[in-house]
């Protein structure tokens, strides 16, 4: 394998030895997701071991520690440097008043037991152009990240504060056309009831299969829903009683040719539609 560093993506690591998931997810608890499939195959494309690592509350240096024995090479001294520069704070966090940064603990929401991204999509949608909102998590929030990239934010940046803290900013851009004016609820085609029902009515009965997948534990809904979407013939739907905004499931089916439908109806009551563009 060529040699590697702080950018390389972990998918790179495992397709040249598949053992680099078990000594990665020795590292840190959190990195322990690498081991289930379904979510293996969300974060190894998308994430870097510079990524990872932050991740994880640890270092690239221990990355390499545990890497090296499996026949990987590192660029040392570029490692060493993108490391550095990952940790220095952007000029425009560096230049920012406290009174433009918007702090947002999300941990109690998560340790309620509860998927924080509605308050968090609501919270940036309130977020005046030129401001920052700071998610504080007590992990790197990879694919909320991504997601926010790709609307109003115009810049992030992570900052490690502990194993347990973790604070991730987000720039809002200043100037958009009213073209781009999008939220990221819209983006995500999220329905009120009225919409939503108009949508599901577009299938009849018979091409519809529902499925309720609030009793199950992660990282089950996924992995039914997904499995669902295989079987799914041409032309139907698959209408999802879920608890939860499922982002890691709408990163997984961001760049594919599925049309989701999201109706978040209350606490613990969301509805989903997704079919075949």
């Amino acid at each position: 394998m060529e040699n590697i560093t702080a950018k390389t993506k972990i998918s790179e690591l495992i397709k040249f030895n598949p053992k680099s998931v078990d000594a990665i997810a020795s590292l840190a608890k959190p990195l322990e997701k690498l081991k289930n499939p379904i979510l293996r195959k969300i974060m190894a494309y998308r994430v870097t071991i510079g990524e990872a690592a932050k991740m994880g509350g640890t270092t690239v240096e221990e990355f390499k520690r545990v890497l090296l024995p499996l026949g990987f090479t590192f660029e040392q001294e570029s490692s060493a440097k993108e490391e550095t520069v990952s940790e220095q704070k952007p000029t425009w966090l560096q230049q920012a008043n406290k009174a433009d940064i918007d702090f947002y603990d999300v941990r109690p929401i998560i340790d309620n037991g509860a998927d924080p991204l509605k308050e968090i999509l609501g919270r940036f949608k309130t977020t005046e152009p030129g401001k920052i909102l700071c998610i504080i998590n007590n992990f790197v929030p990879t694919p909320l990240i991504h997601l926010l990239k790709q609307e109003k934010a115009e810049a992030t940046f992570v900052e490690t504060i502990s194993d347990k803290e973790f604070n991730t900013y987000f720039l809002k851009k200043e100037n958009e056309s009213a073209a781009s004016s999008a939220t990221a609820e819209e983006k995500l085609n999220m329905d009120d009831e009225e919409s939503f029902a108009a949508i599901c009515n577009q299938f009849i009965q018979e091409q519809t299969k529902e499925i309720d997948v609030r009793e199950l534990e992660m990282p089950g809904p996924m992995e039914m829903i997904l499995s669902e979407l295989q079987e799914l013939p041409a032309g139907n739907a698959l209408y999802i009683n879920h608890k939860r905004v499922p982002v890691y499931l709408l990163e997984e089916l961001a760049d594919k040719n599925y049309q989701v439908h999201i109706n978040n109806r209350e606490e613990g009551n969301v509805k989903m539609l997704i079919f075949k563009k």
